[in-house]
């Protein structure tokens, strides 16, 4: 996943990694701690403060849409084009929705 930097930030620990404001980070990690992400940046990784970034969706995932209407996103999409929706008829999981024609 995507983070871009809010606000610029130098490291003052030996596992965090510094950057300039606007810099595109992947995140690699959102899990270990909830205040701290793991990221990489020109070939460095670090932990970062997810308070200075801003984590960006992935185009991809629509969240809570009906089928009809992912079926309206992907219609003027090219052949493999596809997205990812929260399920309608099962809650807390996900549908995959693929333009296959």
């Amino acid at each position: 996943m995507e983070a871009e930097a809010l606000y610029s930030f130098r490291a003052t620990e030996c596992d965090e990694i510094s950057f300039q404001k606007g810099d595109i980070l992947k995140v690699t990690n959102m899990d270990d701690d909830p205040n701290w992400y793991t990221a990489e940046l020109f070939g460095g990784r670090g932990y970062v403060s997810k308070s200075y970034i801003s984590v960006r969706p992935h185009t991809w995932f629509v969240g809570g849409i009906s089928r009809q209407a992912a079926e309206n996103l992907l219609r003027p999409l090219e052949c493999g084009a596809f997205l990812i929706s929260e399920s309608e008829s099962t809650p807390g999981e996900f549908s995959v929705s693929v333009r296959n024609l």
